[in-house]
């Protein structure tokens, strides 16, 4: 591979790419003197120059009204060796998204379960969100004492979300004496509560059943992990599920007729 090949691969523009040659091939030139080794027009030679002066690449000096131009040292070049590596995790972390999206749409189109898993605090807020695409009432069963220790600020975030955009909530919760004070200080707004039988325990853990799909949550200190599952058969189980807790549980919240200070994982 050339010298011009190995540049224009490291994210040299051709016209760039050869004013850095000549330059540092010949040393020190003004621009009529690489004017006479190039087939480049004066304007594009200006415009290479201002590029590589820019990322320092090349110097200049002036003298009188002439300016003349020479490279700096090409270990310079090095620099554009990191910027590749981060460019290359970059397009990784990017194509692996691609790539679990585009593996739930295949799934889906070939009557398979779609499933995308989302890990760390970016990816538990996107998984969050897509809640909010629903077109009916999103039905939810949470720990609510481990939301309020683990995500409490991004909750709330949503919740205000949500509610702007009129989506109606059914919410199953952990029967317990800090939950019970807790929702009875919620609004209920767009959201209606009911705590779970008391026989079921804590379990760190929130589910969302929307839009033919189930979210699932963990909240844990050391980790915050969504999935995804996309199947019209999963959902409706779940959905069947939930009803049939929320009908088994008698004890409904009912909040004041306020918005209230604070918020419900997703409620």
């Amino acid at each position: 591979m050339t010298t011009h090949e190995i540049l224009l691969s490291a994210g040299f523009d051709p016209s760039d790419a050869e004013i850095y040659q000549i330059l540092a091939e010949n040393g020190e030139c003004s621009v009529p003197k690489i004017q006479e080794k190039t087939t480049l027009s004066r304007a594009s030679i200006y415009d290479s120059l201002a590029t590589l002066l820019a990322k320092d690449f090349i110097d200049y000096r002036k003298e009188g009204r002439n300016a003349y131009y020479k490279p700096n040292h090409p270990s310079r070049l090095f620099g554009l060796v990191e910027e590749k590596k981060q460019e290359t995790a970059v397009f990784a972390q990017e194509m692996q998204e691609a790539i679990k999206q585009l593996t739930g749409a295949y799934n889906l189109a070939e009557k398979k379960p779609g499933v995308r898993f989302f890990e760390g605090e970016d990816g538990y807020e996107q998984a969050l969100y897509d809640t909010l695409n629903t077109t009916d009432t999103l039905y939810t069963i949470v720990d609510l004492e481990a939301v309020q220790k683990y995500a409490d600020k991004i909750n709330k975030e949503y919740v205000e979300d949500r509610r702007k955009k009129g989506i109606n909530k059914q919410i199953l919760v952990v029967n317990t004496p800090a939950n019970q004070e807790y929702l009875k200080k919620q609004g209920k707004k767009l959201t209606d509560s009911r705590l779970l039988p008391k026989n079921i325990k804590s379990f760190n853990t929130a589910m969302q059943i929307y839009n033919n799909k189930i979210a699932y949550f963990t909240l844990r200190e050391d980790s915050k992990v969504a999935v995804i599952i996309e199947d019209p058969d999963i959902y409706n189980m779940q959905k069947n599920i939930f009803e049939g807790l929320w009908n088994l549980s008698k004890d409904k919240i009912t909040p004041p007729d306020t918005d209230g200070g604070s918020t419900v994982f997703n409620g």
